[in-house]
């Protein structure tokens, strides 16, 4: 990712796995975790905001670089979730499973095949189950020269595009059979690689193992630091949020009193939940 360090970052759909480099995490689930594939928690280690994609409660233009992985296969009305990210943000990365990947893999609550053409990210709507219906879920997480595949083959298994001023998207309502056909073709083919080698599996088991431990322990002394912040102090940490944020009904201006959190102009109030705004009225 294009990241200055003086840029400002939002991640929309952090979810259980936020970037390092976001500044302010948006999300809508905080508690809900049936979007997510494992039914992970939501990691809140940094300021955050609960809030709908299709209304962020974000001013224009605030965000120099704005980051979705993995959450714009799940929107029904993808064009108008982008038409917010460009609101709020100058730049941005997107991250998607790719429509092999959803083919081999298969998530339920995904709605879209992506692919990308160009400097075009493609939308195809979803309208049947995937052939293999979560068996290649079940060996990723049990078996560990698969894991090792999935791994060799990254590239493969999603899309990644960067994006300035404006995001070129294309969507499909209709995807043809014969497109469907082709795709199950490349995925059967892409399978049939994978296969046990002892060395390298013992290798890539050691190495992932130790990069999955380190990972854990930074995120919770991180998760845990924040925690604390926000039992000692949520007050603070939403004023430092309000220069950022508007209603998202009107975009009028936000303030924080003892009642909550109350647009001047609307006059709806919103709470907050040890330091995180929740846009729902």
């Amino acid at each position: 990712m294009n990241i200055r360090a003086t840029d400002l970052v939002l991640e929309i759909g952090s979810g259980n796995n936020p970037n390092p480099r976001s500044d302010i995490l948006c999300d809508r689930y905080i508690h809900d975790n049936n979007q997510r594939a494992g039914e992970f928690a939501a990691v809140i280690d940094r300021p955050m905001v609960a809030a709908d994609g299709y209304r962020l409660p974000f001013k224009d233009k605030i965000f120099d670089y704005v980051i979705c992985s993995h959450i714009l296969e799940h929107m029904e009305d993808p064009q108008k979730f982008i038409k917010e990210v460009m609101r709020v943000g100058n730049a941005g990365y997107i991250e998607v499973p790719s429509a092999l990947s959803e083919r081999v893999f298969g998530w339920d609550f995904h709605l879209w095949y992506c692919e990308k053409d160009g400097n075009r990210l493609v939308l195809r709507k979803k309208q049947e189950g995937e052939q293999f219906n979560g068996f290649f879920h079940r060996l990723i997480a049990q078996i560990i020269w698969f894991r090792r595949f999935f791994e060799d083959y990254d590239a493969v298994w999603y899309v990644r595009m960067e994006w300035k001023n404006r995001v070129n998207m294309h969507v499909v309502t209709a995807p043809e059979a014969r497109w469907i056909r082709e795709l199950d073709k490349k995925a059967s083919k892409l399978t049939q690689k994978a296969k046990p080698e002892f060395a390298h599996d013992v290798l890539f088991y050691a190495r992932w193992m130790t990069r999955r431990v380190k990972k854990k322990i930074r995120k919770e002394i991180k998760r845990t630091i924040w925690a604390f912040n926000r039992r000692l102090n949520p007050g603070a940490i939403i004023q430092k949020l309000l220069p950022r944020l508007q209603c998202p009904a009107c975009r009028g201006m936000l303030l924080l009193d003892d009642d909550g959190i109350q647009c001047s102009g609307c006059h709806i109030s919103y709470t907050h939940e040890q330091g995180i705004p929740i846009f729902f009225p």
